[in-house]
């Protein structure tokens, strides 16, 4: 039950505490900072406190993990009931076992160590992007006038002329500059 209601209390806090920043923001325009500034302030404090009670909590042992160790631990026992011949086999079936066990429970904590967690969605996006850009063609950087670029060529020293378009504006200063 104490549990159930750490789960509920977390979301009920965040939204509480971002409708109480909305109220005292609407509060802190229409009656002053004297009743907006508290207001905020305790709304913040429960954002902060939801925020807590929300964050993620540590991953525990998978279904998968906990059935794979169950499942050789039972062959493990069954292995070691087997022997009715003696005690001294018994004994030696039983040491078998609990070393079987302990092996089997070292190779699974191994392989979970080893297992890599699943990918986020983000990751696996980021992983695709990286595979098509690893496979496009190297840029080759070229210019328009390469040539013109190169040391040693000598640059142009003439001086530019207008052309037919600035006649119509020659046109216009020569009337500004006549005397009457």
């Amino acid at each position: 039950m104490k549990n159930l209601l750490l789960k509920f209390l977390g979301p009920l806090l965040a939204i509480t505490g971002v409708l109480g920043l909305t109220g005292s923001s609407i509060l802190w325009n229409f009656q002053g900072r004297a009743l907006g500034l508290p207001a905020t302030v305790i709304s913040l404090l429960i954002l902060t406190v939801s925020v807590v009670l929300l964050r993620p909590l540590q991953p525990t042992a998978t279904a998968e993990a906990t059935e794979i160790l169950e499942t050789k631990s039972s062959k493990a026992q069954r292995k070691g009931t087997n022997g009715n011949s003696s005690e001294n086999e018994e004994l030696l079936n039983k040491e078998s076992a609990e070393l079987e066990a302990k092996g089997i429970e070292a190779e699974l904590f191994a392989s979970i160590e080893t297992k890599k967690p699943s990918l986020t969605t983000a990751e696996l996006i980021a992983a695709e992007l990286a595979a098509a850009e690893e496979e496009k063609p190297e840029l080759v950087l070229i210019n328009f006038a390469p040539d013109a670029l190169r040391p040693g060529n000598s640059i142009r020293f003439n001086k530019r002329a207008p052309g037919r378009n600035i006649g119509g504006f020659r046109d216009m200063a020569s009337d500004l500059f006549k005397a009457n």
